[in-house]
């Protein structure tokens, strides 16, 4: 089994562990509501990142989704990486996407330029821990991109 199978994996098995242990607070929006928010909008953004990959919402995990959306991320082993590199450098990251980050770091050491890259993109946005990311949905995308830093 590669490297990515594993981490991709690791991955699958530890969000129903994880699930006995999140208490998030209620999602919302519906992922049919996102339809019905103007063009350019985070939410928007949102529904295409899910409905091209033929993903609905992971329960419990729709603010990850949405961080997803709104830091450009795709849904790779590489990706996921990327956006856990964001978060460690924003100080945003969760213990389950530390221990990710850091066995993606060990892993993968062909990666780190790209991984220090997004921590340091991290570093530069303002920190995420203090915007709700549910009520940024209907808020167009670049300019909450341009508020928070995100480039």
């Amino acid at each position: 089994m590669n490297k990515y199978k594993v981490v991709e994996n690791l991955i699958g098995w530890s969000v129903p562990f994880l699930n006995l242990f999140r208490r998030p607070e209620p999602w919302p929006y519906k992922l049919d509501d996102l339809l019905y928010l103007d063009q350019g909008t985070l939410g928007e953004e949102l529904h295409q990142f899910l409905q091209s990959r033929n993903l609905g919402y992971l329960p419990k995990y729709e603010e990850h989704d949405a961080y997803h959306a709104l830091l450009g991320y795709g849904t790779t082993v590489t990706e996921e990486l990327k956006l856990q590199s964001f978060m460690w450098g924003n100080k945003n990251a969760t213990f389950a996407g530390k221990i990710l980050f850091i066995l993606g770091y060990i892993l993968f050491p062909s990666k780190h330029d790209e991984f220090r890259q997004e921590i340091k993109r991290g570093m530069r946005a303002r920190p995420l821990c203090e915007f709700d990311i549910a009520s940024m949905i209907p808020l167009q995308l670049d300019e909450l991109r341009r508020d928070l830093c995100i480039n």
